[in-house]
């Protein structure tokens, strides 16, 4: 099969069926195209150097043990593919984990196939991709951030740390697959709580708090 004018994805995940599943799913899929690789192989670095996928999906479990046995950088390995973190739907880390550690889109296993095509053509163009189960797991096990002056809910924090990174509404409600009006709705929230007037006093607080380096 010519790949050529596909975007190429590579799925890795200790479960065979599950693998076999998404990849017969990806193929079904314009334009996507599976790239297998061999699950008794350990050189997955190799494998990924060579058959350059465009995305990765990867339960992060599992791709952190595979790269602790090879002894890989997380960055190194990835090379140019972007990257979706495929979580169990009992995985204690928030989504924002895995963005800041250099994953390109968070979603769960429990997500619907057509929304996993969509993240993985969306991470593709250039996007960041925080499926709303990815969120809704966040906010279950850490439901809200105690601060000094109030306390925000995961998603109130979420939107004002991207607000301070110099995200603009749409991009942010992108994101997160909300509407442009419910995260205007997140933001006052929480500069309200935090008595936050000025895009500087967001900035200076995110930093304070060690959303931002200096």
């Amino acid at each position: 099969m010519d790949h050529t004018s596909k975007i190429r994805v590579v799925v890795l995940d200790e479960n065979p069926v599950l693998v076999d599943g998404l990849n017969f799913l990806i193929n079904s899929a314009r334009p996507l195209a599976a790239l297998v690789i061999p699950q008794r192989d350990l050189k997955l670095c190799d494998h990924i150097k060579r058959q350059h996928p465009d995305v990765i999906v990867a339960d992060p479990a599992y791709l952190e043990r595979a790269l602790t046995v090879e002894n890989l950088d997380f960055q190194s390995f990835r090379g140019e593919s972007r990257l979706i973190a495929y979580c169990d739907v009992r995985e204690t880390q928030p989504a924002e984990t895995y963005i800041n550690r250099g994953y390109n889109g968070v979603v769960t296993k429990t997500v619907a196939s057509p929304r996993l095509l969509r993240a993985i053509k969306a991470v593709y163009a250039g996007d960041v991709v925080i499926d709303q189960a990815a969120l809704a797991v966040a906010e279950r096990i850490a439901p809200e951030i105690e601060i000094t002056r109030g306390k925000l809910s995961g998603k109130e924090a979420f939107v004002l740390r991207h607000v301070a990174l110099g995200k603009a509404m749409k991009e942010i409600a992108a994101d997160i697959q909300l509407s442009a009006k419910t995260v205007e709705t997140y933001k006052y929230r929480a500069i309200k709580k935090l008595d936050l007037r000025t895009r500087s006093d967001i900035v200076n607080y995110a930093i304070s708090v060690g959303w931002l380096q200096h």
